[in-house]
């Protein structure tokens, strides 16, 4: 009996010993860099033998590689790489498979173009929006530029708990809570006739302040989210690029209540926008995902 219980030790020993075959992918560097080369790793345990991989891309009508190659190179990495990896590593011991979803965290490219054409310069204007990012780096929302002036309007974050106003490039800044990890809507206005900026953060007025009284901010426009426009409808820099969600955007030409903050953060504005979320004139550019 004693060595019939010590083989039953030694084959249990054994068997926690044997290891799984699996596949993982990785990447170096591991923070892909537009324009940079990357390479996809395919790194398999528990088989010492010799493997053939196979990768595949989602939507890619045929394998991108195939041989004893474990690992995939891109040589110029840009957003026509985005997207769902496979990596399938067979042996006589039998197949792994691991995917991998390649995304940047910024884009010198994408964007939502807001199409509606103003006709008239405005000496009023009110811009409300929800976004909802785990950004901590300065991001642009919306930017309103025209030949002669990259900042007509721009609203944009330098820091969790800033937000940033400029208006014919002049800036002022309000501070908010940090909210990591939560939506934000926040409301801006601007009249030219007293200067006096409103700003409202999550439905709650803040302090008001003033900037470019009697300024006039024109036409026509390139309207933009998502990325800071230096140039009319260019000029962008990925560290500036917004990634995360953007909703419930609209402009008018006028004013706004705190009531209508609240209506418009429910989208149901009492007011007729320039555009709004309803019926949301907009092209997009580059990688940018819509759910209806």
């Amino acid at each position: 009996m004693g060595r019939f219980w010590l083989c039953l030790l030694i084959l249990a020993a054994l068997l926690g010993t044997a290891e799984t075959k699996r596949a993982q992918i990785w990447t170096q560097p591991a923070a892909p860099t537009v324009n940079h080369q990357l390479m996809l790793i395919c790194e398999v345990t528990g088989d010492p033998g010799p493997q053939e991989f196979l990768w595949e891309k989602e939507e890619s009508p045929v394998p991108l590689q195939k041989g004893p190659q474990s690992v995939l190179f891109l040589p110029s990495f840009n957003d026509t790489h985005l997207g769902t990896y496979t990596c399938t590593a067979s042996s006589p011991q039998g197949t792994a498979v691991a995917t991998y979803t390649l995304w940047i965290n910024e884009s010198q490219t994408a964007h939502v173009k807001v199409t509606a054409k103003l006709e008239q310069p405005l000496n009023n204007f009110t811009v409300c929006l929800r976004s909802f990012t785990d950004l901590t780096r300065p991001y642009s929302l919306f930017s309103y530029a025209t030949e002669k002036q990259s900042n007509e309007i721009l609203l944009f974050k330098p820091k969790p708990g800033q937000y940033e106003l400029a208006v014919g490039n002049k800036l002022l800044f309000f501070t908010v809570p940090v909210s990591l990890g939560e939506s934000e809507h926040v409301c801006v206005s601007w009249e030219s006739s007293t200067g006096i900026v409103g700003f409202w953060f999550n439905g709650k007025p803040w302090p008001r302040k003033g900037l470019q009284k009697g300024y006039t901010v024109g036409v026509p426009a390139s309207i933009l989210l998502g990325q800071d426009q230096d140039s009319f409808g260019g000029g962008f820099e990925a560290k500036q690029s917004f990634v995360g969600e953007i909703s419930s955007v609209y402009m008018w030409d006028t004013g706004i209540s705190s009531s209508e903050v609240l209506w418009a953060m429910h989208n149901k504005p009492t007011q007729t926008p320039i555009f709004g979320w309803s019926d949301f004139p907009y092209k997009i550019v580059g990688d940018v995902y819509l759910k209806p």
